[in-house]
């Protein structure tokens, strides 16, 4: 009789999925770290932009 959670079955269970899930990730690296370098770029020029709007916006409250 099995005990109610069994840590080695459990194990098994979590190596058996991820090894499939890493070796994906692994293919599609190059893939993943482009997506990963635009996004930020994305990110970065959203951010400029705002505070340019924001310094624009307190400048023309100013005169």
């Amino acid at each position: 009789m099995r005990s109610p959670i069994d840590i080695e079955f459990v194990f098994k269970g979590v190596v058996g999925t991820a090894s499939p899930v890493l070796g994906v990730i692994t293919s599609f690296q190059e893939q993943i770290e482009w997506h990963l370098r635009i996004a930020s770029l994305v990110v970065g020029l959203a951010v400029g932009l705002l505070s340019l709007v924001s310094l624009w916006k307190k400048l023309r409250k100013r005169y």
